[in-house]
């Protein structure tokens, strides 16, 4: 398990650095970042991303739904944010019915990552994109830090060559840190068709267990039938978007 990143107040934060690639070495840390919604953060939590190097920070929340300050979250100073590129980069239309129908009520395993990206592309593909045009380092993150970034973040690992036993890690890796926190989530009532803000708990660590190896064997099949590449160029992203998200992750030559 890669350490979680010492950003007070911080859920769910790591570096996708330090993950093992086939020909050899790790992924590069300190430019990729993943973790759960920053609005825990506080001011001193800001000013640790930012001294990691954060600059730009991908949102793969449904907005106005899932965004916004809560009573659950610290007031920051405005300066704070200073210097901090915000994007807006939903990866699910939460509105369609056929996503609902065949992924939700809402994206929590990894068998529906797939589907996903085959029901909103562009959308997808959108995330991918802000990440190969944002300045490192950048933040990738929606409510808990588990699926929808998981998700991205297994492209982007794909991308880069990592081992598939490092994507499952990765993944892993998120499913446990999001399970580590209780607060509130929107969760969509399929009888009422409506989205209501509910208590999630904190999960026990044998339910963790057992949520990871019920949804390890499932990133594996993503990883054996899912073309990433073919993916994101039928997308539309284009030969020196995918070059720079490949080159992303990957170690500098000679180090």
């Amino acid at each position: 398990m890669t350490a979680n990143m010492a950003w007070p107040g911080g859920r769910n934060v790591r570096d996708l650095g330090g993950r093992a690639l086939r020909d050899g070495g790790v992924t590069r840390s300190g430019l990729v970042f993943r973790s759960a919604a920053p609005e825990h953060l506080t001011d001193a939590g800001w000013a640790a991303a930012r001294a990691t190097g954060i600059r730009t920070v991908v949102d793969l929340r449904n907005a106005p739904t899932e965004t916004g300050r809560t009573a659950d979250h610290p007031v920051i100073r405005a300066d704070s944010l200073d210097g901090l590129v915000f994007v807006a980069a939903p990866t699910e239309d939460p509105d369609d019915a056929e996503f609902l129908r065949v992924c939700g009520p809402w994206l929590d395993h990894p068998r529906s990552w797939a589907d996903n990206a085959r029901l909103a592309p562009a959308r997808v593909a959108g995330a991918v994109r802000a990440v190969a045009a944002a300045r490192p380092a950048v933040l990738v993150h929606c409510a808990g830090g588990r699926d929808r970034t998981g998700m991205i973040c297994a492209m982007l690992l794909v991308l880069a060559g990592a081992t598939a036993d490092a994507v499952v890690d990765d993944y892993a890796d998120g499913w446990r840190g999001a399970g580590a926190y209780e607060g509130h989530g929107w969760v969509y009532d399929l009888q009422r068709q409506t989205w209501d803000r509910r208590h999630l708990p904190a999960a026990e660590p044998a339910e963790l267990d057992r949520q990871v190896a019920e949804r390890v064997p499932a990133v594996r099949e993503w990883i054996r039938t899912f073309d990433t590449e073919a993916f994101l160029r039928s997308a539309g992203l284009s030969g020196p978007e995918l070059d720079t998200l490949r080159a992303l992750l990957r170690p500098l030559s000679g180090s």
